[in-house]
């Protein structure tokens, strides 16, 4: 296979499936075009066996199992990451730089108090000479202030920046591009953090119904003005606790001190909000049909040391073949 075809095909099958045209995602899938007997390929077969697409969670997880990648799905920030951080480290020179310019400043300044204390003591003559001396010293002296000052100002000011700049690139590493929600990362460390904290934690894994003839049918461009709808809509039903994106057309709210019922009372309210609701083409005012979604809500903690959310994704597969458009709670199906 030439270089073209190779592309067209990798491009083909990411098309299809609705990942991410990533670096790591065509990596993943260049396994299965070149090598359709390595580990990587056997994943991705048994994975669509049935002929449903991969998701960009199976994706990663086939990445990370066989070592191909550290995930995939994010948008390509990785450029800009890059730029960002050539920048922060240039700012960082430039202010170590600054500081040991006004440390060396205060040195010299402190070194000149003393040589100008001790002209003061030798002077000779009359009250006239020292009160000239003195003055010559206060004027240096207030020279040299305002210098460090200035400095000192400038100094605190790039600091101010980096801070910025920092706490930017921070939250953009915790965020999907799309949606504006958090990613996988930002849920993950919170969880971790509830976890270790003993909290009661449930966790819902919500996933729009049909997804792909959304994309097949309109367009990409309709499928993410979709995502996004649903993304502001559990932002607003499920307030106050946190909703992420896991990638694809995947959701996760974690619900911090309710247990998976209550906490499905409140995915459902959401469910049921979505699925009244009449989307239309922006373009021509065609009615696009009806958008739902499915969910299954876990327990943040398993004794038998299944992980809440593989017993979430169970839930929803669950909820998936009794017919979509309905949200399974653990301890109630």
């Amino acid at each position: 296979m030439d270089s073209k075809a190779l592309y067209r095909e990798i491009g083909r099958f990411v098309d299809q499936h609705g990942l991410w045209p990533s670096p790591q995602n065509y990596a993943l899938i260049y396994q299965l075009v070149v090598d359709a007997e390595s580990p990587a390929a056997r994943a991705i077969k048994s994975a669509t066996s049935d002929g449903v697409r991969l998701t960009q969670r199976e994706a990663d997880e086939i990445m990370e199992t066989h070592g191909l990648a550290n995930g995939g799905g994010a948008a390509p920030t990785d450029a800009a990451s890059a730029a960002l951080l050539s920048a922060t480290r240039q700012q960082v020179e430039e202010f170590a730089a600054l500081v040991e310019a006004s440390r060396a400043e205060a040195k010299s300044y402190g070194e000149d108090l003393e040589a100008g204390a001790a002209r003061l003591a030798a002077a000779g003559g009359g009250d006239d000479d020292r009160v000239a001396t003195l003055i010559g010293i206060t004027r240096a002296m207030v020279e040299r202030t305002r210098a460090a000052e200035q400095q000192l100002s400038q100094a605190r000011s790039e600091a101010e920046n980096l801070r910025t700049k920092l706490a930017e690139a921070s939250a953009e590493a915790r965020s999907d591009p799309l949606t504006r929600l958090p990613n996988r990362r930002a849920f993950e460390e919170r969880f971790a953090q509830l976890q270790e904290q003993g909290a009661t934690v449930s966790l819902a894994i919500c996933d729009i119904d049909k997804f792909k003839r959304i994309n097949d049918t309109y367009g990409h461009g309709v499928g993410d003005r979709v995502l996004r709808t649903v993304a502001g809509l559990l932002r607003e039903c499920c307030q106050g606790h946190l909703v992420a994106r896991l990638g694809g057309e995947e959701f996760v709210v974690l619900f911090e001190g309710l247990a998976p019922e209550p906490a499905a009372a409140i995915i459902d309210d959401a469910r049921a909000a979505l699925a009244a609701k009449h989307f239309r083409l922006r373009e021509n005012d065609a009615p696009l049909g009806q958008v739902t979604f499915s969910a299954g809500v876990a327990s943040g903690t398993h004794p038998n040391g299944t992980s809440a959310l593989q017993r979430a994704d169970e839930l929803l597969y669950q909820a998936k073949a009794n017919g979509r458009n309905q949200v399974l709670a653990e301890g109630s199906c």
